[in-house]
């Protein structure tokens, strides 16, 4: 699960999304293993773990759907391009 990628998205219509990627080229291609925002959870074929991250968010965001999940980003998406690692050294 070392090559797992976690982009977190602001949405107008759910808030808050966090998605589950393979591999930063799934990605990049918008193909996730997993999803959930305060709205519910999608999971397709993910391990376990994920699984159940995806429904701790799920929990969390329908508790607060302003809650701040931003650390469990390990990449942010770019305009048009790939996902770029998160420093985390930056706040």
């Amino acid at each position: 699960m070392s090559d797992t990628v976690v982009i977190v998205y602001p949405t107008v219509m759910d808030g808050t999304v966090v998605r589950w990627y393979r591999s930063a080229k799934a990605a990049e291609y918008g193909t996730e293993m997993a999803s959930a925002s305060r709205n519910g959870v999608c999971v397709e074929m993910a391990p376990r773990a994920i699984a159940m991250a995806a429904y701790d968010v799920y929990d969390t965001l329908k508790a607060n759907s302003r809650a701040d999940v931003s650390g469990l980003a390990t990449h942010r998406r770019t305009f048009k391009g790939p996902a770029v690692p998160v420093d985390p050294r930056t706040p």
